[in-house]
């Protein structure tokens, strides 16, 4: 009787002791995806400013160029 509660634990000791691996394995799975997640976060945001910078960069230089136009459209003007 004593022999077969041991056995009893000792199997209820391995299943738990299997769990608790798969729980640990799949707990540093899902670190490893947040981490690459947050890398990939970090990649997406930098790449936004990089684009919204670029966009006013080329709105300033339309915005000159713009005004470097009328100057030269008025300079025509008013030499003809």
């Amino acid at each position: 009787m004593l022999e077969k509660a041991k056995q009893a634990l000792e199997t209820e000791k391995a299943s738990l002791t299997a769990e608790l691996e798969q729980a640990a394995s799949a707990r540093q799975d899902t670190e490893r995806r947040r981490k690459q997640a947050e890398q990939q976060i970090q990649e997406l945001t930098s790449r936004l400013a990089d684009t919204e910078k670029a966009k006013t960069d080329t709105g300033n230089q339309a915005a000159k160029l713009q005004v470097s136009v009328c100057f030269s459209v008025l300079n025509l003007t008013y030499l003809f």
